[in-house]
């Protein structure tokens, strides 16, 4: 048997380093991503807008999995907290340049509800 690091279950402090590693990756990801958003042209915009739309929608999904094994409530709220400060960043980005720009972007509106999604799973927690 494995000893305890400061009494908790080993498998749950590799999960939370794991988590940290990853949204410190997804962060970098999403940074970029949005970067290059603020340099497209009209024509791709909604192109870049949609894989902004897919990013994060992934990484919903990808807390929703890991919170799904959770067994303390605090650390479930923490993981939602993460992600949607992500999502919140990204948001707000998003609807900024998408006010510079001319149309309807359907994935802004889909964005907005992931965020709200997770808003949602993150009220449940707290």
């Amino acid at each position: 048997m494995q000893p305890h690091l400061d009494g908790l279950d080993p498998g749950w402090h590799c999960k939370f380093v794991t988590l940290s590693l990853e949204l410190s990756k997804l962060r970098t990801a999403n940074e970029e991503a949005l970067a290059k958003l603020s340099r497209t042209t009209e024509q791709e915009f909604d192109l870049e807008l949609a894989e902004i739309e897919n990013f994060l929608l992934s990484l919903y999904r990808f807390a929703a999995l890991t919170v799904r094994n959770e067994q303390e409530i605090e650390r479930a709220a923490q993981i939602w907290r993460e992600t949607l400060d992500v999502i919140d960043g990204a948001a707000r980005k998003i609807q900024s340049l998408a006010e510079t720009r001319p149309g309807g972007h359907p994935s802004l509106d889909r964005i907005l509800d992931i965020r709200n999604a997770a808003s949602d799973m993150l009220a449940l927690c707290a």
